[in-house]
C-alpha cells in the first residue's frame, strides 16, 4: 500500500485552515499532518516534519508565502509549495514561480483542483489552473521578444527550448511528448539535459531560472 501524501497547511486565518482540513480529511492518500498561522511557524514545521506538500497563502504575518518558499528551496528541503491565494495578478504569480513555487491556485479554486494540485506536486509536477497558466504563458511570450544570451549557461538546443516551454506551462512528460510527437522517455532525457545545463536542482528551480533569465 502506498503511503499518504503528507500536507502542511499555512494560513493566518483559522477558518481557512479549518475549511481546507475539512476538505482533505476524507481524501484517500492525503493526510494533513500540521497547520501553521504564520510563515515562521510554517518554516519550522517544514524542517521538523518534512511534509511532501506545503499549502500556503502569500499574505501571512512574520514571513509571507513567497519568502517562505525561497527559504524552503534554498535550504534544499524536498517539500513542494502550492500557493492558494487571493492575489492572482501577474507580479505575484511570477514572483512566486521565481521563488520556487510549483503550484498556484486562486483561493476560490474548486475542491477537486486543490486535490489534483497536491497530488501533482507530490509527483514532482507543476500545477496551475487555466487562468494562472495563461498569465505565465503570456509572460513567456513577452520574454521571448527580449531573450538574451547568458555566458554562464550552455546553449539549449531548439528541441530543449520547446521542452522547456512546455515544462514551464506545467505539462508532464506524457503531455509534452504528445505535443512534440516524441516519447516520454525522450522528454525525460531532454529534461535531464536541460536541468544539467542550467544547473537546476529540481523542476521549481528550473522554472525559476528560466523566467529570471528570459531563457524561454
Amino acid at each position: 500500500m502506498s503511503r499518504n501524501i503528507k500536507v502542511l497547511i499555512a494560513d493566518d486565518h483559522k477558518i481557512v485552515r479549518n475549511g481546507i482540513i475539512a476538505l482533505l480529511e476524507n481524501v484517500k492518500g492525503i493526510k494533513v499532518i500540521a497547520e501553521a498561522e504564520d510563515g515562521n511557524e510554517a518554516l519550522k514545521l517544514v524542517k521538523r516534519l518534512k511534509p511532501d506538500v506545503l499549502l500556503t497563502d502569500i499574505n501571512m504575518p512574520i514571513m509571507n508565502g513567497i519568502d517562505l518558499t525561497e527559504r524552503i528551496v534554498n535550504s534544499g528541503l524536498s517539500t513542494k509549495v502550492l500557493i492558494l491565494s487571493m492575489y492572482n495578478e501577474e507580479p505575484y504569480i511570477l514572483k512566486a514561480v521565481e521563488a520556487g513555487v510549483m503550484g498556484y491556485l486562486p483561493k476560490d479554486a474548486e475542491y477537486d483542483e486543490i486535490v489534483k494540485g497536491i497530488r501533482a506536486l507530490a509527483n514532482d509536477q507543476l500545477y496551475y489552473n487555466a487562468d494562472i497558466t495563461k498569465i505565465i504563458t503570456n509572460s513567456i511570450v513577452r520574454s521571448s521578444h527580449i531573450k538574451h544570451e547568458l555566458s554562464k549557461f550552455e546553449h539549449l538546443t531548439k528541441r530543449e527550448e520547446e521542452v522547456l516551454r512546455n515544462i514551464v506551462k506545467g505539462d508532464n512528460n506524457k503531455e509534452i511528448g504528445d505535443s512534440l510527437f516524441i516519447s516520454s522517455r525522450t522528454v525525460d532525457t531532454h529534461r535531464t539535459n536541460i536541468m544539467r545545463k542550467l544547473n537546476a536542482r529540481n523542476t521549481a528551480d528550473l522554472v525559476r531560472k528560466s523566467i529570471e533569465n528570459n531563457l524561454i
